[in-house]
């Protein structure tokens, strides 16, 4: 009779274990996009590189060569054969050329749901002003938490531009006025387990 009603008591629990895992229906979008926007960021290492350091190569190699002169007159003094002098290496330049571009791609999230929300992944499409032709999609999936009506903002570095093409008649014009854009959130994992996902 034990056995019976423990049966009976795990079997009524089962579904609602299974409920609470199960996908919520994809037109219930767990999140709000409060604000979005993307800038490219430019960087030149040879502006950021120390202006004297050839100036402080040489004050070391200097250093080196008088310090070897000195060793070498306490050789000498001693009997005893001199050291070679140091050899300066010129180490060619491998650093990067020219600018760098990091793009940044910022986008504020709610949580309007229920749960809190442990990871998304989203999509930041950009189109052809007019035209509404999608000319870039950039993917990623970012581990976050968000409590239920909260709001957290992401900042993803990317070194993908928003599109991997540019028109050269719009080549003169603000980078960000060059496409319309919009987020699109592919799936939402909860806290819980659960998942959002688009179907």
């Amino acid at each position: 009779m034990t056995i019976l009603f423990c049966t009976l008591v795990i079997l009524a629990l089962v579904p609602t274990t299974l409920v609470q895992a199960q996908n919520i229906r994809s037109s219930e979008l767990p999140v709000t996009i409060v604000a979005k926007k993307w800038r490219a960021e430019y960087r030149n290492p040879q502006i950021e590189e120390d202006p004297f350091k050839a100036v402080k190569e040489h004050e070391e190699a200097e250093r080196q060569r008088i310090a070897s002169n000195r060793r070498n007159e306490e050789l000498r003094k001693q009997g005893l054969p001199p050291e070679n002098p140091p050899v300066r290496v010129f180490k060619p330049d491998t650093g990067p050329r020219g600018l760098i571009v990091t793009y940044i791609y910022e986008v504020k999230f709610r949580n309007s749901g229920k749960k809190s929300i442990s990871k998304l992944a989203w999509e930041y499409v950009f189109f052809e002003p007019g035209t509404e032709q999608e000319v870039g999609r950039r993917r990623f999936e970012s581990r976050i938490n968000i409590g239920p009506g909260k709001t957290r903002t992401l900042a993803i570095r990317s070194t993908l531009s928003p599109t991997g093409i540019v028109d050269a008649m719009k080549a003169d014009n603000k980078s960000r006025e060059q496409y319309t854009e919009k987020i699109e959130i592919r799936s939402v994992e909860f806290a819980d387990g659960s998942m959002w996902k688009v179907e």
